[in-house]
């Protein structure tokens, strides 16, 4: 219990972010499915990452410092706390992705994304939010493999460093294969329970909830821009007393060449964010208001 703890108040950040997605989660899509996807998450990133540990597959090869987690929670030599964010940003970017396949109603600040079961539930929403999910990790792992001088600590290395600022492509492979597996077992889940729902004649039902469209946008943004800060951070505020005098320009060099990389990831897909959420002509049709009706006939979204 005492390593759980430390877990989850050391590494704040997890469980700050963590707390956010079951709110929002619980919000979108119910107690029940945001329980599953905790879970169903969970497990899937642990069994990724203790095969990846073990057998080099599908991350690559990676191996733990645990003299640097000796008092976190850690699980048949996998971190708890890493393997529980894969649940969050999983869904975080499975919505956020939704923001470009759903119609987008829009009455001022208040847009809301009108995500039938099918737009949901189909074959682009998985490809895009594991997409989306990778995205996040190439902005992570660059920043988090230098744990060491901040207060991530130096947890985890590579035995064989790979070409994108030390990170290998088969970690990214192993991301992306991930992401798809968790997205794919969630949306079947949802499938399942919305039937259960119309047999019993209790169809999932949805508040409205003012500007929860950009929602899933602005989390994605969160999680992003908090690596991207302490990448600027250490490029430009560290003081480099962890460094040694003759390799503190080359370290300075590559943190910051890390945090332009980084940008060169995320503001294009910022930028069309902004154009897909504020698009003059994106109103939903008169079908696609229907489709989402009959999805969740006691949405107010669809109202009006």
């Amino acid at each position: 219990m005492s390593d759980l703890l430390y877990s989850m108040s050391h590494r704040w950040y997890v469980t700050l972010f963590l707390v956010a997605f079951l709110i929002y989660s619980g919000l979108e899509q119910g107690l029940k499915r945001t329980f599953f996807w905790v879970v169903s998450g969970y497990l899937i990133a642990f069994a990724a990452e203790w095969c990846s540990i073990n057998h080099h597959f599908p991350m690559g090869n990676y191996q733990y410092h645990y003299g640097a987690l000796s008092k976190d929670l850690v699980i048949k030599g996998v971190p708890f706390f890493d393997s529980l964010s894969f649940a969050f940003m999983s869904y975080v970017a499975f919505s956020f992705a939704q923001t470009f396949i759903a119609p987008i109603r829009r009455r001022w600040l208040d847009v809301q994304r009108l995500s039938t079961r099918k737009i949901r539930n189909g074959a682009t929403a998985l490809v895009m939010g594991a997409f989306f999910m990778l995205a996040i990790d190439w902005v992570t792992d660059p920043v988090t493999v230098l744990g060491k001088y901040w207060f991530l600590g130096n947890i985890y290395y590579y035995p064989k460093p790979g070409y994108h600022f030390g990170i290998t492509m088969n970690n990214y492979y192993g991301w992306f294969l991930t992401g798809i597996a968790v997205i794919f077992v969630n949306q079947r889940f949802d499938a399942f329970l919305a039937r259960r729902e119309r047999a019993a004649g209790t169809p999932q039902k949805l508040r409205h909830i003012p500007m929860m469209g950009l929602v899933a946008p602005g989390f994605w943004t969160g999680i992003v821009l908090f690596q991207l800060g302490i990448t600027a951070w250490l490029g430009w505020k560290y003081d480099l007393h962890a460094v040694a005098v003759g390799d503190r320009l080359a370290f300075t060099n590559h943190v910051r060449t890390v945090f332009v990389a980084g940008c060169f990831v995320i503001l294009p897909i910022l930028l069309l964010t902004w154009v897909t959420v504020t698009r003059g002509s994106g109103e939903p049709t008169p079908e696609e208001t229907e489709a989402y009706r009959a999805d969740y006939p006691a949405a107010e979204v669809a109202q009006g």
